[in-house]
């Protein structure tokens, strides 16, 4: 579910599910956009599915769906 997002910055704040290859529990944090066209995708409150990758330090969604 989407709780923020942030165009300037090119990031959003998703409440996800556990993602068990990564063995994180479900949670609630900032993740970077690899192109800022798919911020038009996302509003605040709706419910969808993503894929991210990691980038050194940073996680990065590649596609919303």
């Amino acid at each position: 579910v989407v709780k923020k997002v942030d165009p300037k910055a090119g990031t959003v704040t998703l409440a996800h599910d556990p993602v068990k290859s990564l063995n994180w529990p479900a949670m609630t944090m900032g993740f970077m956009v690899k192109d800022k066209t798919l911020l038009d995708k996302l509003a605040v409150g709706k419910k969808v599915e993503f894929e991210f990758v990691q980038q050194g330090k940073d996680y990065v969604i590649t596609a919303v769906k």
